[in-house]
């Protein structure tokens, strides 16, 4: 089976029925299990259905993409400082203010209103569209670099980002074998080769099977299509 649509492994693994799985297993460890969107490469099973839907890895993956909403941005957590602070800092003066007005007997009503007014003149009305805006201007610096953005919050957390850990299968590459030199005879070589795979080809030349003779049936069609 090949499961690195899953686990990410580039090898296809051998099942065995004998096998004995157990709930904390990971799902590259549980050798008795064929996995819903995993391809079979090679051989012939019969299997039991235990799981469908959302029920399988794959749906319970989903699930949790569905599910789970995002953690906080750096920048909402800084925002939310800065929010908390400057409200309590507001309500301190404004209250400082309507104590002094009232001892210098100002009226009630009079020093009421001048302490609703500094505290609507001291709330940043602005910075919302303004770190909206910078992170905009981010968003077109980076689509000139062919890095698309989807959300605007995304790029100030990769500007915070001191250290980016990436898994290179299927990420970074193709996940796909490439034969890259022959020796010898080359159209000779990769006919003997591609008589000897076990690999399906479908009608849009979809080649599926075992990574290796995938990519030698790959080679000998893009030879044979020249």
């Amino acid at each position: 089976m090949d499961e690195s649509i899953l686990t990410g492994e580039t090898l296809p693994v051998l099942k065995d029925a004998s096998s004995n799985g157990l709930p904390n297993m990971t799902d590259a460890d549980m050798l008795n299990m064929a996995f819903a969107t995993t391809i079979v490469v090679g051989g012939h099973a019969k299997a039991i259905v235990t799981n469908t839907g959302m029920n399988t890895r794959v749906g319970s993956i989903a699930k949790i993409i569905i599910t789970d909403e995002a953690p906080e941005t750096p920048i909402q957590k800084k925002l939310e400082e800065v929010g908390k602070i400057l409200g309590v800092v507001c309500l301190v003066i404004c209250f400082a203010i309507f104590v002094i007005g009232i001892f210098k007997q100002i009226p009630i009503k009079e020093m009421f209103m001048t302490s609703i007014g500094l505290a609507v003149a001291a709330i940043p009305e602005g910075l919302p569209a303004i770190v909206t805006i910078m992170l905009s201007i981010g968003v077109t610096k980076m689509a000139k670099r062919h890095a698309i953005i989807r959300k605007l919050a995304a790029v100030e957390t990769l500007g915070s980002s001191s250290i980016i850990c990436s898994d290179k299968t299927g990420t970074l590459t193709q996940n796909k074998m490439q034969v890259v030199e022959t020796y010898g005879d080359t159209e000779f070589v990769l006919e003997l080769g591609t008589m000897c795979t076990d690999c399906e080809m479908t009608n849009d030349n979809e080649v599926t099977g075992d990574p290796t003779e995938v990519a030698i049936v790959n080679k000998a069609e893009s030879i044979r299509n020249k």
